[in-house]
């Protein structure tokens, strides 16, 4: 019987290894977006059998990404989905709290983009000079489409002024954005590994509906402590201090963000609100800065007065 389960488990690691190559040969020519959704596959057979044979499967699969592309591209996505698929493995087959398995995967893969982009950099490829590069050619070929509309001088440089500024402001930020981004990645990638799962009869705790998304009661006081320090080394001129600074802020407006957009959703689902316009109003929420703040505010205020009274319930 163990000899009929391992074969099984041989042929779905060869079937693994094959399927995911295809997957990331057709991913990085033509969606490379879909690049994110490479460790599901092995998470999921990690938790049906074993971290070893997920690994193994991953290995395999790189060593023939290696071949046909290059062996950087194949280390490269080890040091970026290894840590993650081995975590992410473990974390679910001891049956810890879905939502901290989504945390914990997050930080894991910022710290590996961190580490990978800081390998980048110390064998030369400086990412930051082609990003000048890139948005130095689109602003050069948007002011001259500007200058053939007719805009006067005073216009162009008003136009130049205003979309440096908000690059410079997108390049402070890429810190918060890439760790917005590794929680967004985290909890597709969570969701799909428990909708692949449950196809084959292997139930995982499931992450919470969004709508009783709530931060824990300690937030507050952790919050504040963040702001203050980052305030204090910001005031003592530390190099990139006050980029530490606007990073914080925009990571904790973000998490209050998505707790008022968690009550805006309760209660629409509470009145029994259509579907379609609650989408509707998802979308105005998201597109729309001052409602966004508004939403952050909401969030705060959930926070200290329990909006929902979902306090008792455990925190997401």
């Amino acid at each position: 019987m163990n000899q009929g389960k391992d074969n099984r488990k041989s042929l779905e690691s060869i079937a693994l290894t094959g399927i995911m190559s295809v997957f990331f040969m057709f991913s990085i020519y033509y969606f490379e977006v879909l690049l994110f959704l490479f460790p599901v596959a092995f998470i999921a057979f990690g938790v049906k059998h074993d971290l070893f044979s997920s690994l193994l499967s991953l290995v395999t699969t790189l060593l023939i990404i290696g071949l046909l592309l290059s062996p950087a591209i194949s280390l490269s996505y080890f040091l970026l989905f290894g840590p993650l698929i081995a975590l992410s493995i473990y974390l679910i087959k001891k049956r810890t709290r879905a939502n901290q398995v989504v945390l914990y995967s997050a930080l894991v893969l910022f710290i590996a983009i961190l580490i990978l982009l800081g390998i980048l950099n110390y064998n030369g490829v400086d990412l930051i000079s082609q990003f000048e590069e890139q948005f130095s050619m689109v602003l050069s070929g948007h002011l001259d489409y500007l200058k053939d509309m007719g805009f006067t001088t005073y216009e162009l440089l008003e136009t130049r002024d205003s979309l440096k500024s908000e690059y410079e402001k997108m390049m402070i930020l890429i810190p918060a954005v890439i760790l917005i981004t590794s929680s967004i990645i985290s909890y597709i990638n969570y969701q799909l590994i428990t909708f692949g799962l449950k196809k084959v009869e292997i139930r995982i705790l499931q992450l919470p509906r969004f709508l009783r998304f709530r931060l824990p009661d300690n937030f507050t006081i952790g919050a504040l402590l963040m702001v203050v320090t980052a305030f204090f080394i910001s005031m003592m001129n530390i190099s990139y201090s006050d980029v530490l600074y606007v990073n914080i802020i925009v990571l904790l407006g973000s998490v209050l963000f998505l707790q008022g957009l968690a009550i805006v959703s309760f209660f629409l689902t509470k009145i029994k609100t259509k579907k379609f316009l609650r989408v509707i109003t998802y979308l105005i929420i998201l597109f729309s800065p001052q409602i966004s703040s508004i939403m952050a505010l909401l969030g705060g205020i959930d926070i200290i007065f329990d909006l929902r009274k979902i306090k008792g319930a455990k925190s997401v």
